[in-house]
């Protein structure tokens, strides 16, 4: 029976231990330090982790309780492009979910502890000592960026103030992503709190100055913060994810900023992509080939809002809408995955439906969520510039 270690017991540590519990018969050793505290990132998420919980661990909706979570039908953008508001709201039937990490964790692990094919190993390991088939390294930020990282060059934000605010109950049900005039704001809206966090450029701002215009919204939500912390970031992702034998995920393996909360869903994605890579039904080039895709069709969405602007004239605004253009230039200029849904938004109604039947997904969204986010950005004219009418993928499902 072939065998994978799997190290660290974070969010995306549960999520891939439960996925090979479901998806394989091989034998698990779960691999982490008790002493390292969970991070309480990454609680948005989109259409992907609802789904892969449902079938991997049977999860419902008398679960949510337990995990102090919220359904998340949509994402509530306020001073984007044309400025006012709008709601990208999901399909009737689905949503995503708003949920505690630290709880999550915790549920998840003791659902898992007793499966008589896993094996608990509370100790700090170095992957060269890993006696296994495989390995999936789930252990967090990397303490430094090397070569084995490609560095991200199109995001403009590094740095974040999250504020923790109780409440008796949730005031809303779509996750809050509103530009500011440094930056933007997440709301996620928890069962008993909610996660206000300032996502800015530390070049632009000063944490006391982000502090004081976050606060400004605070008040205008009704929400007094409990506990306020601080913390700075790189948007990266690996060079190569994939090998014959050790496979990275989670922020062990990329991170983007969190304005479409994809970290989940892509973890999903890595894990389905292990399986087929160990079971020898895709390989390492066509593995690592998807991954960059993926993440480049994230950047490329991400970016689509700040090619957007805000309703802010200021020096970060300016310098977000110039790497935003440069991202989506560059994108728009040859035919791939992101460009071709670009050019479904401007395609007659009965193409746009034969793609929205078919689910295709670029990055991880469909259609119409394109569709959504470019109507309501206000740049469907402005996106025209990038194409053309005579374009064949106006005319027909690419």
């Amino acid at each position: 029976m072939k065998k994978i270690t799997i190290v660290g017991r974070g969010t995306v540590g549960c999520i891939a231990v439960s996925h090979f519990l479901k998806w394989t018969d091989w034998k698990i050793d779960w691999v982490y330090d008790p002493e390292i505290q969970p991070a309480a990132v990454g609680e948005g998420t989109n259409l992907t982790l609802p789904r892969s919980l449902r079938e991997n661990l049977l999860l419902n909706t008398d679960d949510m309780l337990a995990l102090n979570a919220t359904n998340k039908l949509g994402i509530s953008k306020r001073d984007w492009g044309k400025g006012g508001e709008f709601n990208h709201t999901f399909p009737i039937g689905v949503a995503g979910i708003h949920f505690n990490a630290v709880i999550f964790q915790d549920y998840v692990f003791n659902k898992l502890k007793n499966n008589p094919r896993l094996k608990l190993i509370e100790r700090n390991i170095a992957v060269d000592d890993i006696d296994s088939d495989y390995i999936m390294v789930c252990t967090g930020t990397p303490t430094s960026f090397d070569d084995e990282y490609k560095l991200v060059e199109h995001i403009p934000v590094n740095a974040c103030v999250v504020s923790q605010c109780p409440w008796d109950y949730p005031k809303f049900n779509h996750t809050l992503t509103y530009a500011m005039p440094n930056g933007w704001v997440f709301g996620i809206p928890l069962q008993n709190r909610c996660a206000i966090g300032y996502i800015y450029n530390d070049k632009f701002a000063t944490e006391e100055q982000i502090k004081l215009e976050a606060q400004e919204l605070l008040t205008e939500l009704k929400l007094v913060p409990s506990v306020q912390r601080s913390l700075k970031f790189n948007n990266y992702y690996k060079k190569e994810n994939f090998t014959d034998r050790i496979i990275y995920n989670g922020n062990a393996s990329f991170f983007l900023e969190p304005l479409e909360a994809t970290s989940t869903g892509v973890a999903c994605i890595i894990n389905r992509l292990a399986i087929d890579l160990f079971n020898s039904d895709t390989d390492i080039k066509k593995a690592n080939e998807f991954y960059h895709k993926t993440l480049n069709e994230i950047e490329a969405m991400i970016c689509l809002h700040y090619f957007a602007g805000s309703s802010f004239n200021t020096d970060f605004w300016n310098y977000a809408k110039k790497l935003g253009t440069k991202k989506i230039g560059t994108m728009m200029a040859y035919e791939n995955p992101f460009s071709n849904m670009i050019n479904s938004v401007y395609a007659p109604p009965d193409v746009q439906n034969k793609i929205m039947g078919s689910n295709k997904e670029v990055g991880t969204w469909p259609l119409i969520s394109y569709i959504a986010n470019i109507e309501g950005l206000g740049i469907k004219d402005k996106l025209r510039n990038y194409i053309s009418v005579e374009d064949e993928r106006i005319r027909k499902p690419y």
